[in-house]
């Protein structure tokens, strides 16, 4: 028992160094420089604060129109990466829309290889939070867009945090550990017998 107590640290160690550490924060590969920032409207609205990084980011949809009764155009403010590699994406963000008309004239949401999920509640309160875990390949361009229907009579804010990268680790990494354990198990159960 005393033997293979002292393997269980080793275990955790060598799974750990498997596995890969989650990268908790706007740093490293993900630090903002690394960022593609995109607006595509006809007059540049919207921004990209990355005063707070490696925290948190803030996105601000565009309301270059202002207050005009007229209405105005559709907009999208995007900020994408590229994926350096397998991971699961984790990020909680809050939300927040000052059109006077409702969330649904400022939706925001996750861009996932240019495919747009609306992640705010058309419906909802003025104030948002949101959380949400997806999957990307290396290469997978990922990131978040604010949208505005007509960039009139309020933007929204949105302000993104808790973002951690998990990467998943390849079946070769398995194997490797699946062996590594294996390994000790021998080197504990031939100590035992020659101690017997």
């Amino acid at each position: 028992m005393k033997n293979s107590s002292r393997l269980i640290p080793i275990a955790v160690l060598i799974w750990l160094g498997v596995s890969g550490a989650a990268n908790a924060d706007f740093s490293g590969a993900y630090e903002p420089k690394s960022w593609t920032f995109t607006f595509n409207s006809t007059d540049g609205g919207g921004s990209v604060d990355a005063t707070g990084a490696p925290s948190f980011l803030t996105l601000t949809g565009s309301d270059k129109n202002g207050n005009n009764a007229t209405g105005g155009y559709a907009s999208d403010q995007d900020i994408t990466i590229v994926a350096v590699a397998e991971s699961i994406i984790s990020f909680t963000g809050t939300y927040e829309t000052f059109d006077v008309r409702g969330p649904s004239y400022d939706p925001v949401g996750l861009l996932l290889n240019g495919v747009f999920t609306q992640l705010t509640d058309d419906f909802g309160a003025a104030f948002q939070t949101n959380s949400l875990s997806f999957h990307v390949n290396a290469g997978d361009i990922f990131g978040f867009r604010a949208h505005s229907v007509d960039s009139s009579w309020g933007g929204s804010e949105s302000v993104g945090f808790n973002f951690e990268i998990t990467p998943v680790p390849e079946p070769e990494t398995y194997a490797m550990f699946m062996a590594g354990l294996g390994l000790m198990g021998f080197i504990a159960r031939r100590r035992k017998n020659s101690q017997a």
